[in-house]
């Protein structure tokens, strides 16, 4: 059956799918659940190809240098024996950073892919019945989030 689905739920139920554990389906069971995460691949892999792309190109001059110098601040601030005497930049300048660079840079790639993102896709895959879903649950450790997400998704 074919089902409409906008590409970030189908990227985020193929990032749960593709680490999901089988162990209390049967091999019946197993390859019906992996046929839905087949179906899913493509647009999950198009949707990350479109993410990293806008990440690539709007990337600022000298960003991933600065953001190892902000997660080196901030790891040292949860740590209450850093010598904070030594690191890379000042707390202060590492929040300037993460307001004046971070957070725009993260802004203009969330705008620039939110159109493909919101875009809904017909995939053709057969649901999984209750009784199939709860098995596949059973064997894994899901959120109530990412249970409810793919319980709308791929659930009968």
């Amino acid at each position: 059956m074919t089902q409409k689905i906008k590409n970030e739920n189908v990227l985020a139920a193929y990032q749960v799918l593709s680490q999901a554990k089988y162990g209390k389906l049967s091999d019946e069971e197993k390859i019906k659940v992996w046929k839905i995460a087949r179906a899913l691949k493509p647009v999950a892999d198009g949707l990350n190809e479109t993410i990293e792309d806008a990440n690539a190109k709007f990337k600022p001059e000298g960003y991933d240098e600065e953001l190892q110098k902000f997660n080196t601040v901030k790891a040292m601030m949860r740590d209450a024996n850093a010598d904070m005497t030594s690191a890379p930049m000042g707390v202060a300048e590492a929040d300037q950073w993460y307001i004046n660079v971070f957070t725009p840079y993260q802004k203009l790639v969330n705008d620039a892919v939110s159109e493909f993102s919101k875009q809904e896709v017909e995939i053709l895959f057969e649901k999984l019945s209750e009784e199939v879903f709860g098995k596949l649950l059973a064997s894994n450790e899901w959120t109530m989030g990412q249970v409810v997400m793919l319980g709308d998704m791929i659930c009968e």
